[in-house]
C-alpha cells in the first residue's frame, strides 16, 4: 500500500499536493487530474514571507486554461493559507500582458495593487474574525436558560446577552491584536 498523503486537496477535476510534505511553504504544490494523474500546473507560496503575507504562484499547462482550473486552484491554496493564524494577506505578481491570470486572479477574489512597468502587483487579505455576532445569539440562548433558572425572563435575557457580548468582544480585541502583532498594522 502507498504512503497516505497528508496534504491533499482536492476537487471534482483535480488534486493538489505538495512536492515535499515536510516543508509547506517552500516546495511546489502539484496540481494533478483525478481522471489520469496528469500533472497539468504547479502552486507554490515560494519567496519572501513578511508580517502575515506570503507570495503566491500559479503556473498551468496551456491546454489547460480557460476552464476554471486556474481560479479554483488558487482559491484552494489561498483557503488552505487562511487556515494558518499568522497569515492575513496572500499576494501575487503577473505580467500586465498576461490577461488569462489576471482574469483568474480577480476571480479567485485578488484585487489590483499596484503596477510597475508591466509587472502587476495584486493581493487578497483575510477577513477579520468577529465573535460578536455570534456570542450575542448564544446569549440570547443563555439568557433564556437563565430566564429559567432564576424566574425573572428580563434579568436572565439582561445577564446572558451582558455577558456573551463581553466575551464576543474580549475575542474580536484578541485577535486584532494578534493581527496587529504580526503585521504592523493598526485599523
Amino acid at each position: 500500500m502507498g504512503k497516505v498523503k497528508k496534504y491533499h486537496l482536492k476537487t471534482v477535476d483535480f488534486t493538489i499536493t505538495p512536492a515535499d510534505e515536510n516543508d509547506l511553504w517552500e516546495t511546489e504544490w502539484n496540481i494533478e487530474l483525478r481522471s489520469d494523474a496528469e500533472r497539468i500546473g504547479t502552486v507554490s507560496f515560494a519567496g519572501e514571507k513578511a508580517r502575515g503575507t506570503v507570495p503566491f504562484t500559479i503556473e498551468l499547462s496551456e491546454s489547460y486554461r480557460n476552464r476554471g482550473y486556474g481560479t479554483e486552484a488558487i482559491r484552494m491554496m489561498v483557503d488552505w493559507a487562511f487556515l494558518h493564524r499568522n497569515v492575513y494577506e496572500v499576494t501575487a505578481v503577473t505580467e500586465h500582458e498576461n490577461d488569462k491570470a489576471v482574469h483568474a486572479l480577480e476571480k479567485a477574489g485578488f484585487v489590483y495593487r499596484s503596477r510597475e512597468g508591466k509587472t502587476e502587483y495584486y493581493s487578497i487579505t483575510k477577513q477579520k474574525t468577529s465573535w460578536l455576532g455570534l456570542y450575542v445569539f448564544i446569549g440570547i440562548l443563555v439568557g433564556m436558560i437563565l430566564a429559567i433558572v432564576l424566574g425573572s425572563a428580563p434579568i436572565g435575557m439582561l445577564l446572558g446577552i451582558l455577558i456573551c457580548v463581553a466575551i464576543g468582544v474580549g475575542m474580536d480585541a484578541s485577535e486584532n491584536k494578534a493581527r496587529e502583532r504580526v503585521t504592523g498594522e493598526k485599523k
